[in-house]
């Protein structure tokens, strides 16, 4: 057998009881560790390499700290600036100058986004795909803008979202906090401890997560207000990722997507595939699903382990 494998278990641990001296040191010092640590890892590690060390630092309990902002590639080219927090995904951009986020997604957007001149996120979370989209909104002509409009309810997350357009200097998003709903008005929003996001209407969702849920009311604006952002629209790209609540708002947003017939990237779970499938809203979309060769199409939706997002668009001649 290898020595490989010995000797990068030996490693290992060496790393963890480092990490839990450094933990206990004084906060100057660990604000050091962690700056030393993420150059090290982001200038000389190997991708695999990379995934190990962030493994081996959220074994560890450190003190509160901030992060100033990295900056990361998405897509195949297009650099952003994003703030990293210990214990969410994001923490990924202290170790690596790429994120195990989506890929195919971002792929697919970084290729295809020039196709629209509205884009639509409906449950932004911390702005990852709304500063990757500002980034390709620079790339088009005046004559051409791509406006993207970014709804997110929870105060947390939507803060994140700020600071990550602020880092970005972003002028092509138009930010919300607020949810879209059936109604403008407020309600019941369902957020699991430790979990930014995964926060859903949907309260059984949130709770698979962790037994410790936070609810809160959120602000929610109706199709009305949706419909201000369609109607000088030539193309629309609706982005939907509101953690289990896609078929209850595709009920709200049906009449809008009859009329307008905007494409929907939407995730697909398999708590909403089934209801998704025969959702009268999509009757007539044609179906892909975003995978890492590119879009697949297929006559139904299905979950898939690897890829949860699809791409629906109406037939054009």
């Amino acid at each position: 057998m290898s020595n490989g494998i010995p000797r990068r278990a030996a490693i290992g641990r060496f790393a963890l009881l480092v990490h839990g001296c450094v933990a206990l040191g004084p906060p100057w010092l660990v604000r050091g560790y962690f700056r030393l640590v993420s150059l090290f890892s982001r200038s000389l590690l190997s991708r695999v390499s990379q995934r190990r060390l962030l493994s081996s630092m959220r074994g560890r309990s450190w003190p509160e700290m901030a992060f100033a902002p990295r900056r990361i590639t998405l897509g195949k080219q297009t650099v952003v600036r994003l703030i990293p927090h210990r214990g969410e995904f994001d923490e990924q951009a202290l170790y690596s100058r790429r994120l195990d986020y989506e890929p195919a997604v971002f792929d697919w957007l970084e290729q295809r986004a020039s196709d629209y001149d509205l884009i639509l996120e409906i449950g932004a979370n911390v702005g990852v795909y709304s500063i990757f989209l500002d980034a390709l909104a620079r790339r088009r002509p005046a004559e051409r803008p791509l406006r993207v409009v970014a709804y997110e309810p929870s105060s947390s997350a939507y803060q994140r979202l700020q600071e990550n357009l602020a880092a970005n200097g972003a002028c092509s998003v138009t930010a919300f906090q607020a949810a879209v709903g059936a109604v403008s008005g407020q309600r019941a929003f369902y957020e699991p401890t430790g979990h930014l996001t995964n926060g859903s209407f949907v309260r059984a969702f949130a709770e698979k997560f962790s037994s410790d849920i936070v609810e809160t009311t959120v602000a929610v604006v109706g199709p009305h207000e949706i419909e201000t952002w369609l109607k000088p629209s030539q193309r629309t790209l609706i982005k939907i990722d509101v953690e289990g609540f896609e078929p209850q708002l595709l009920e709200v947003l049906a009449s809008l997507i009859e009329r307008y017939r905007p494409d929907l990237l939407i995730e697909v779970l398999p708590d909403t595939v089934e209801a998704l499938n025969v959702h009268r809203a999509l009757a007539g979309y044609e179906r892909f699903l975003i995978a890492g060769g590119g879009p697949q199409k297929s006559d139904a939706l299905y979950f898939s382990q690897q890829y949860f997002d699809w791409l629906l668009t109406w037939p054009r001649t």
